[in-house]
C-alpha cells in the first residue's frame, strides 16, 4: 500500500496561514507560498558573480533537501492540490466567497503545528544563539572531538592526533570556564583564558612541528600506522569544528561577545590544523612523513598573530574602547545581506507573470504590500526572519530591477516592463528546488542565523 503524504512540510504551512489570516483566497495563499521561497537564503538560485565556496553550499543545501525529502509521497503538489487533499481530510472548507478557511478540527490541528513551531523557535533562540548556549554546547563538542581523536590517535599510533586530542582536552576545559564566565558574568576573565590559550596552541604547534621535522631529517621519525583512519577522523573533525567556527563567530558578532569571537578564532585554526593532519597523512600514504609539521608551522604562525590581535582588543576593551567587531567576518555574510534583494527581484518576476503588472507604478505597491513587516508568512513570522523593516521602493527600484534586465529575464520598452521567456524558465525552476521541500531542524537554524542582528536583542 502507498504510504500517505505526512502533514509535515508545505500541508502545515497552508494550514498555520489559515489559522492566522485565513480565509484566504487560493490565490493569497500561493502568494504567501512564494514569499516564503524567495526569502529561504541558502536555497537561492547561485549567480555567477558568487564566490565558489558560496555556489558550493547553496547546491548542497539544495541536494539535501532532495536526498532527504525526495520520496514521491511527500512531493508538493500545486497550492489547489495540497488544499483539496485537506479538504479529505476534514480540516479545510472552501467557503462561498472561494476562500478556504479551517473547520473547528483544523483549527485544533492547525494550532499544534503553530505551538509546535513556536516551540522550535524558541529553542533555537535560547538553546541554541544564545552566548551562555552557544558555549555551553561548544563544551559538549570540544568534549567530543577530544574522545574521538584522543581513541583514534591511541589506537593509529598517530602522534599527530594524539596532540590533536591532547589540545582539544585543554580546549574542553577552556570552554567550561568560558560557560562559567558568561554565565556568572565574568567574561574578560573567560576572553583573555581563551587567547592564553591560543598563545600556548601556537607555541605548543610551533615545537612539535619543528621537532617533527628535525626527527624526520634525522631518520628517527617514526612512520604513521592507519592513515586510512586519520583522514576519517579528521574529515569528522572537520565538519565539527567548521560548524563551531561558524556558530561561535556569528553569536559572537550578533551579541559584540569578544569571548566567543575568540573562540572561533580558535577553531578556525582547528581547521586548518584538520586539514594540515589530513595531507599530512595522505603523504605518508606514500612514505613522505614531514610535510603536515611544515604547514603545522605556518598554522601556528597564523595562530599568534590572532592570539595578538585578540588580545590587542581585549584590553582595547577592557579600557572602556567600543570595538567593532565587523571586521571579524564571516562565509556567506554577502549572501546574507543581498537576500533580501533577491528576494525583492523574486517578487517583481512572479507578479509580473501572475497578475501581469508592468509599471512601476503597479509593481511598487505590490512590494510594499508583500514585504511588510507585518505581513504573516508561516515559519519565517515566528523564527522573526522575514524582513524587519519598510524599504524605499520607489526610490531603489531602478537598482531592483536593472539585474534582471542584465540577465535577461525581463524587458523595457518604453515605461513598462515585460517578462522574457528566459525570465518564465527562470521562475519556474525556481520554484521547482521546493517540490520536496520540509522545514526541519537544521532549517530552522540557518533561517534564525538569516535575520537581522537587531531582532536579538528584541
Amino acid at each position: 500500500m502507498k504510504a500517505e503524504k505526512p502533514i509535515l512540510g508545505y500541508d502545515q504551512f497552508l494550514m498555520m496561514a489559515l489559522l492566522k489570516e485565513g480565509p484566504l483566497s487560493l490565490e493569497e495563499l500561493w502568494e504567501k507560498s512564494i514569499l516564503f521561497i524567495s526569502l529561504i537564503w541558502y536555497q537561492q538560485l547561485p549567480e555567477k558573480s558568487h564566490p565558489l565556496m558560496e555556489k558550493l553550499f547553496f547546491k548542497l543545501a539544495r541536494l539535501r533537501s532532495r536526498l532527504e525529502d525526495g520520496r514521491e509521497n511527500k512531493k508538493i503538489q500545486a497550492t489547489n492540490v495540497e488544499c483539496e487533499k485537506l479538504i479529505k481530510k476534514g480540516w479545510v472548507e472552501l467557503n462561498k466567497d472561494n476562500k478556504y478557511e479551517l473547520n473547528e478540527e483544523g483549527q485544533k490541528k492547525a494550532k499544534i503545528y503553530t505551538k509546535n513551531m513556536e516551540r522550535e523557535a524558541s529553542t533555537v533562540k535560547n538553546g541554541l544563539l544564545k552566548p551562555s548556549a552557544t558555549a555551553r554546547n561548544t563544551t559538549f563538542l570540544d568534549f567530543f572531538l577530544a574522545i574521538l581523536k584522543l581513541g583514534a590517535g591511541f589506537l593509529s599510533g598517530s602522534v599527530g592526533l594524539i596532540s590533536d586530542g591532547v589540545d582539544n582536552t585543554m580546549d574542553t576545559v577552556s570552554a567550561f570556564l568560558v560557560w562559567l564566565g558568561i554565565k556568572y558574568q565574568r567574561e574578560n576573565l573567560a576572553t583573555f583564558l581563551v587567547i592564553v590559550g591560543l598563545f600556548g596552541a601556537s607555541y605548543a604547534i610551533g615545537s612539535e612541528s619543528f621537532s617533527h621535522v628535525l626527527r624526520a631529517m634525522n631518520g628517527t621519525l617514526e612512520p604513521l600506522t592507519m592513515p586510512y583512519l586519520v583522514i576519517a577522523v579528521e574529515g569528522v573533525v572537520l565538519l565539527v569544528v567548521g560548524f563551531l567556527f561558524y556558530y561561535q563567530r556569528y553569536v559572537g558578532r550578533a551579541f559584540a561577545n569578544l569571548t566567543l569571537i575568540a573562540q572561533s578564532v580558535d577553531n578556525k585554526n582547528h581547521v586548518f590544523i584538520a586539514i594540515s593532519v589530513i595531507v599530512g597523512a595522505v603523504f605518508a600514504i606514500y612514505g613522505i612523513y614531514f610535510v603536515d609539521a611544515i604547514i603545522g608551522f605556518i598554522i601556528a604562525v597564523g595562530i599568534f598573530v590572532d592570539a595578538v590581535g585578540l588580545l590587542r582588543e581585549a584590553i582595547s576593551s577592557r579600557k572602556g574602547k567600543k570595538e567593532d567587531y565587523s571586521q571579524y567576518k564571516l562565509p556567506l555574510e554577502k549572501c546574507w545581506q543581498e537576500n533580501k534583494l533577491v528576494a525583492f527581484r523574486n517578487w517583481i518576476l512572479y507578479v509580473m507573470w501572475a497578475e501581469n503588472l508592468k509599471t512601476p507604478e503597479e509593481i511598487v505597491p505590490s512590494l510594499h504590500k508583500a514585504f511588510h513587516p507585518k505581513n504573516y508568512i508561516p515559519v519565517l513570522s515566528e523564527l522573526n526572519a522575514t524582513c524587519s523593516e519598510s524599504y524605499d521602493f520607489e526610490g531603489n527600484f531602478k537598482g531592483l530591477i536593472e539585474p534582471l534586465m542584465e540577465q535577461k529575464l525581463l524587458v523595457q520598452k518604453d515605461e513598462e516592463y515585460n517578462l522574457t521567456e528566459r525570465g518564465r524558465k527562470h521562475l519556474e525552476t525556481f520554484i521547482s528546488n521546493f517540490s520536496y521541500y520540509d522545514v526541519h531542524l537544521s532549517d530552522t537554524i540557518l533561517l534564525a542565523m538569516a535575520k537581522d542582528v537587531k531582532k536579538y536583542h528584541q
